[in-house]
């Protein structure tokens, strides 16, 4: 009979969650995690409730295996939403330390790495007038910093002497490198070693 350590570890293998990642979402640590994974402790009290909807499913399940629609559990995954000026320093920090006072969270089916995060798109220069792709102002990006940021992906970089990220459309055209918004009202940015990619833009989610 599958235990409860036994179902923690198959939610967070089927959602592809790290167990420094839920242990992150549930307040605990990672070992805590682990322990719960080989049955030494059983969560209890608000970690058990985060847990339960981490995986978006029920106390119930989690606990004893009750049936929670059909027991077909999500593979939506949990990331979070974080500061512009949070994700300008995100490759230097790559610690817990970042993810500090995290109050939004987002979902997404998208194949994304553990350290994937999303952001709150500032301003229109990234949208489109012409149509798609657009990103207008208050879309949120996913973006994935292990991704490999090729010529004509959207990405999220940060220009030195600054603290902020940006999100624009990197463009490659030999030796020369650009930053480049969807909307023509705003120059190119020419990236020439002065320019750190954090990661590159997966998905776009707004509210018609």
């Amino acid at each position: 009979m599958e235990t409860v350590g036994q179902r923690i570890k198959s939610l967070r293998k089927v959602t592809k969650t790290s167990q420094k990642d839920l242990g992150k979402f549930c307040g605990v640590s990672d070992v805590a995690v682990g322990y719960w994974e080989k049955d030494v402790n059983v969560p209890s009290g608000e970690s058990l409730s985060k847990l339960a909807k981490f995986f978006n499913t029920s106390i119930e399940y989690v606990l004893y295996g009750t049936e929670f629609e059909d027991k077909l559990i999500t593979r939506m995954r949990r990331i979070p939403v974080i500061s512009w000026v949070q994700a300008g320093a995100f490759t230097e920090s790559k610690s817990p330390e970042t993810f500090s006072d995290i109050e939004r969270w987002i979902e997404t089916s998208l194949r994304v790495s553990a350290n994937s995060f999303a952001l709150e798109v500032k301003g229109d220069s990234m949208t489109n007038p012409n149509g798609l792709p657009t990103i207008p102002q208050g879309a949120t990006v996913i973006v994935d910093p292990e991704a490999e940021p090729v010529n004509g992906k959207i990405v999220v970089a940060r220009i030195d002497g600054t603290n902020e990220a940006t999100v624009k459309k990197l463009v490659i055209d030999g030796p020369q490198k650009f930053l480049v918004p969807l909307n023509p009202r705003y120059p190119n940015l020419p990236i020439n070693g002065n320019c750190t990619i954090i990661g590159v833009v997966k998905g776009v989610q707004y509210d018609l």
